[in-house]
């Protein structure tokens, strides 16, 4: 009896302690937390130029008629007609500044910002014309603009450096273009402020690469109310390369 019971005393106060030792030995779980994707969207100036094909009824020609009143009774009302010509493949030219609101958000990932080319250039020659012009003087008849385009942009990162950069943009310019009014040349001056632009950057580092899209109507009436208004199609593709810094 006394041997049994000195069994139960010592398992007794050994089994706490082979317990103990028996968690001490069991380490705790670790918890890795995933490490958040540095910024790579940060605000810059780009540049980037490349093509611009005319598209739509800005490859054809465009022809209006000006009711013409004569002072004459007996003539009657005749009309007059304006020639557009044809454009033909281009060159544009954007410069302006990325600007971003806010940080990063979705794991660094998204941005959201502002597109702001402070200068866009562009021209696209005119076809069709007379064999009695030059050809050191056809460059006086293409259509050329200038102006400013704003807009909405979000920016993506899927990976490393790699950013794609998505916009909309309201485009505000003058334009200038000879062109038969009647049965001369003239010059004409127009301009459009809501020209729209869809566009799309994909960009690695300072490389960069952009497609546009953009459309609308240019208002043709040499900055004079009292003229009538030619509103020309001038929707060109574009496929530019350029630098973001």
């Amino acid at each position: 009896m006394k041997k049994y019971f000195l069994t139960a005393l010592l398992f007794t106060l050994l089994f706490p302690t082979f317990s103990f030792s028996q968690e001490q030995a069991t380490p705790a779980p670790v918890i890795i937390q995933k490490e958040r994707a540095p910024n790579r969207i940060e605000a810059g100036f780009y540049i980037k130029f490349g093509p611009s094909f005319p598209i739509g009824n800005f490859s054809l020609e465009q022809t209006f008629y000006d009711k013409v009143t004569n002072s004459s009774r007996s003539s009657g009302t005749t009309f007059k007609k304006v020639t557009f010509h044809p454009a033909k493949l281009g060159f544009a030219m954007d410069m302006g500044y990325l600007i971003y609101i806010g940080p990063a958000f979705a794991g660094n990932h998204l941005r959201l910002g502002i597109d702001a080319s402070f200068i866009a250039f562009s021209y696209n020659p005119a076809a069709d014309l007379p064999d009695t012009i030059s050809g050191s003087k056809k460059y006086t008849y293409w259509y050329y603009y200038l102006g400013q385009k704003f807009g909405p942009l979000l920016s993506i990162c899927p990976v490393d450096k790699l950013v794609i950069d998505i916009s909309y943009k309201l485009n505000a310019y003058v334009a200038y273009v000879q062109h038969p009014i009647g049965t001369e040349f003239k010059s004409d001056f127009g301009k459009n402020l809501t020209q729209n632009e869809i566009s799309m950057n994909i960009r690695y580092a300072i490389i960069l690469f952009s497609f546009q899209y953009n459309f609308g109507n240019t208002a043709y009436n040499n900055f004079n109310s009292d003229n009538p208004i030619h509103q020309v199609e001038n929707n060109t593709y574009r496929i530019l390369v350029g630098f973001k810094f």
